[in-house]
């Protein structure tokens, strides 16, 4: 026990001072945004609430420098010194800010009101930006990311055409783009559609690959700064609760402080005696962008088009006998069996159905809670953490806008396999 005690001291004294490390850069990170509070605030108190506190971070700190120092006469701690000490310092700081302007941190006072994150009111339904513009329907923040969603992906197309050629022109700025966007385009082409569609994949290759490069530019877009954040405030008309606000200059932010309820409120007098008689009304965030995915229309659409294109390839492979499959009204003259076939032809029509609720509910879902997550996150821990799920997200994105187009191949190959096995017997006969 003594030799495995001394073999595994110095690891958990390494340990010890990178986990101290760590606690001092948090604690550092609370101290000098808790004193700029102060100081925002115009009062000279620290930060600390007691002098028992302060006296407990000062040995915290002492402790950590003296092992330090201990270390540092061994020549095998020195390299350690910047992975041990100085990264958790810097990590601890971090993590440290991220904790004070999440929910369980007191934040910066601007005003009076605490400035930190707030939880984003969570909404199946697309927020409408103006009133009624196109036949009564007013444009959402879904329309307006619809658009730079369709900008993007033709802009990357012609600029694609555009380099087409024998000599292409030398690689820069948006050539390294469109350089990605050709080898993904060939990559489906070559080695995914070939193999599922046969002598079909260049007829339907710009279906699908238009509906891949779509999903894929609208789920990794609604990752970008400014989605679901930048927008305009406005009163928390049918929303529960609410916040405070502070103008600073030009713009105006949430601040982390709920509007006081009505029973809190109403009855009240101010400090001048005037009746408090209307209730502090909150503001809630209506985001210019929001996630296009996370709209149910665009996810239907998206849907009904897929699942349509469906029945016109297999009545192209077919002809109208195509339709017999979902309803196989010649089959009732064979007796029993041709009445188990009827039903399964029913059965067949109800998949088809069935695959549009498949197809939006799977995007949609998806993406949507993924939203919801790195909304959580940010609101208990705003800085680093958020990343791991962010990271998470550009991965389901992908994910999802690949299952789209593959299951839309799929069925298209699954519609026009009967034409094939039909050819196929013949030639062979």
């Amino acid at each position: 026990m003594g030799k495995l005690i001394r073999r595994m001291g110095p690891y958990l004294l390494l340990g010890l001072i990178a986990l101290l490390s760590c606690g001092v850069g948090g604690q550092a990170a609370f101290w000098l945004l808790g004193s700029l509070g102060d100081l925002l605030r115009g009062a000279g108190a620290t930060f600390l609430a007691s002098a028992t506190g302060l006296v407990g971070i000062l040995l915290v700190d002492a402790l950590v420098i003296a092992l330090v120092l201990w270390g540092l006469r061994d020549t095998r701690v020195i390299r350690y010194f910047q992975t041990l000490v100085v990264m958790p310092l810097i990590l601890g700081f971090v993590l440290g800010t991220s904790l004070f302007f999440g929910t369980l941190g007191q934040g910066l006072p601007v005003g009076g009101k605490p400035l930190k994150a707030v939880l984003p009111v969570i909404l199946v339904k697309p927020e409408p930006l103006t009133g009624p513009l196109f036949f009564g329907a007013p444009l959402t923040n879904t329309m307006v990311a619809m658009v730079l969603v369709d900008l993007v992906v033709l802009g990357l197309g012609l600029l694609a055409a555009r380099r087409a050629g024998p000599l292409p022109p030398p690689v820069r700025g948006l050539g390294i783009l469109v350089n990605l966007f050709e080898f993904l385009v060939e990559a489906l082409y070559e080695n995914l559609a070939k193999v599922v569609l046969g002598h079909r994949a260049r007829q339907v290759f710009p279906l699908v690959a238009s509906i891949f490069l779509m999903v894929l530019a609208a789920n990794w877009m609604g990752l970008l700064p400014g989605f679901d954040s930048i927008g305009k405030v406005e009163p928390a008309h049918g929303h529960e609760g609410g916040y405070a606000v502070i103008h600073w200059g030009p713009f105006t932010m949430l601040t982390a402080e709920p509007a006081a309820a009505p029973a809190e409120a109403a009855g009240h007098e101010k400090a001048g005696g005037e009746p408090h008689g209307t209730k502090a009304e909150g503001f809630v965030l209506v985001p210019y962008l929001r996630a296009l995915s996370t709209d149910l229309n665009f996810t239907i659409g998206l849907a009904l088009v897929a699942v349509f294109m469906v029945q016109v390839w297999g009545v192209r492979a077919l002809g109208p006998g195509y339709f017999w499959k979902f309803f196989n009204v010649k089959a009732l003259r064979r007796g029993f069996m041709g009445v188990i076939e009827f039903l399964v032809s029913l059965l067949e029509m109800i998949s088809e159905v069935a695959k549009v609720l498949s197809f939006s509910f799977r995007l949609f879902g998806n993406i949507f809670a993924g939203h919801v997550l790195l909304g959580i996150m940010m609101f208990l821990l705003p800085l680093l953490i958020p990343a791991v799920f962010y990271g998470l997200e550009i991965f389901v994105g992908l994910i999802q806008a690949f299952i789209f187009m593959m299951l839309t191949m799929v069925f298209i190959a699954l519609a026009t396999a009967g034409h094939e096995e039909g050819h196929s017997e013949g030639h062979h006969s």
